[in-house]
């Protein structure tokens, strides 16, 4: 990820009533979580939207139905202590499963680094308050 390179990521904004699905993770080195959109890397000769329907389907096992197109984002940040480059292609969308809207919270599984996604529905007041960390920021003002 830290290769002097843009990286291109695909990013779904699914909607639970007023609440979004969003994932759980930690910076390395600190003890304060961060959430994201669900999505991940497009690959070489990939469209963004078909990138964001497989990661749906290798995270979490489900397909995706409305695809939007919403907005491109970019952002220059460091993480880790590497610099980073990132455009976010995001994406709306439902789940075409119900057992996901059931849930509170769930997990996935990325299995690029063999580690478990926690996934979460949260009301975006709690990262435009600042009571949680949301990355990217971009997309706050948008939510």
């Amino acid at each position: 990820m830290f290769e002097n390179h843009i990286r291109v990521s695909a990013r779904g904004l699914v909607w639970r009533d007023d609440e979004l699905l969003v994932a759980r993770d930690e910076k390395p080195g600190e003890d304060k979580p961060f959430y994201y959109p669900v999505g991940g890397a497009v690959e070489f000769g990939e469209y963004s939207e078909d990138a964001l329907r497989r990661e749906f389907k290798e995270e979490l096992g489900v397909s995706l139905t409305n695809v939007t197109y919403r907005e491109t984002y970019e952002g220059l940040f460091t993480f880790d202590g590497n610099p980073a480059h990132e455009l976010w292609r995001v994406y709306e969308a439902n789940i075409v499963e119900s057992w996901p809207y059931e849930q509170d919270e769930f997990s996935g599984y990325e299995a690029e680094f063999d580690e478990e996604i926690e996934c979460f529905w949260k009301s975006p007041t709690e990262f435009s308050e600042g009571k949680e960390t949301f990355y990217p920021e971009q997309i706050l003002p948008d939510l």
